[in-house]
């Protein structure tokens, strides 16, 4: 299936002028998640995706729960990697002072030798957020930088190898967990589709989107209705956010179907950031950062 550019950037428009109206981020992030956000997308366009069949695991496996592709295992191209941290690097340059000023460090590592770019991303595919927050350390301006410049140069690449994944998982069965089938990472938010409200989960990892129960808690696989708890803020309409009595986890769900509204499931996660503040003053955590590293 062809990545539909034009479609992808009219919704892409639509939800950045939506988001451009909150108030809970400072202007000039939005501004760089705007600009980040775009040349994603014209980077998403560009990739030719192919997945070997041979190296997926067994489906009979997969539909037991175990990842279709491990994350260790989605093949990254260093070279548009590199092409596409430069250019997310000169938009973080022209920006916030603390944030070039925190570039200007790990830049000067880079050169010295003593911040591997290849680690770094090895680092992200096993999820292993510690090294991240061990960096942050030498860029206590702007902590999360360098998580967010490899997770937004690896995003587009990480989404073609995840569809073509997803293209080979079978038709004729369901899933019937919480994680994601292609990759085994949990969620980062949900949404409600069509006339029946079916629920649709987006991959923290690799951004597919699949189809989950509705009455599950996609962390912990509790079914008890006793245990989930909804609930909602008036000041922001569309959102919803499910809660584990059991695991003490939440997750927000996006429901547009009776506003004239996009969805773009990591900006609608930023969108509604008060909901994340709402569910942890409750108690309750998240098990994942955003898809922009913080």
């Amino acid at each position: 299936m062809s990545f539909d550019y034009d479609k992808a950037s009219k919704v892409l428009e639509k939800k950045l002028d939506s988001l451009s109206r909150k108030t809970v981020l400072p202007a000039s992030l939005l501004m760089l998640v705007a600009a980040t956000s775009r040349v994603q997308l014209a980077a998403r366009a560009k990739q030719d995706v192919t997945v070997d069949p041979a190296v997926l695991a067994d489906v009979e496996r997969n539909l037991r729960g175990a990842p279709r592709l491990p994350r260790d295992a989605f093949l990254v191209d260093m070279d548009r990697f590199e092409a596409l941290l430069a250019e997310i690097s000169g938009l973080v340059r022209q920006g916030d002072g603390h944030l070039a000023q925190a570039l200007a460090v790990l830049e000067a590592d880079r050169a010295a030798g003593t911040l591997d770019m290849v680690n770094a991303v090895a680092r992200h595919l096993a999820g292993d957020d510690a090294f991240f927050a061990a960096y942050g350390e030498r860029t206590p301006g702007a902590p999360r930088l360098l998580a967010f410049l490899v997770q937004a140069a690896l995003a587009p690449r990480l989404a073609a190898v995840g569809e073509a994944v997803m293209a080979q998982f079978p038709k004729d069965r369901s899933w019937a967990f919480g994680h994601c089938p292609v990759c085994a990472s949990p969620p980062l938010i949900g949404r409600l589709i069509g006339k029946e409200g079916a629920r649709h989960l987006t991959c923290s990892f690799c951004q597919v989107e699949y189809r989950a129960k509705r009455l599950m808690c996609p962390h912990c696989g509790e079914e008890d209705t006793k245990q989930l708890e909804n609930f909602t803020a008036a000041e922001e309409p569309g959102y919803l956010v499910s809660v584990c009595l059991r695991c003490k986890n939440y997750i927000k769900t996006v429901d547009f179907r009776e506003f004239d509204r996009p969805s773009v499931p990591v900006l609608d996660d930023l969108e509604s950031l008060t909901l994340d503040m709402a569910a942890r003053g409750q108690g309750y955590n998240r098990p994942v950062l955003s898809a922009w590293g913080f």
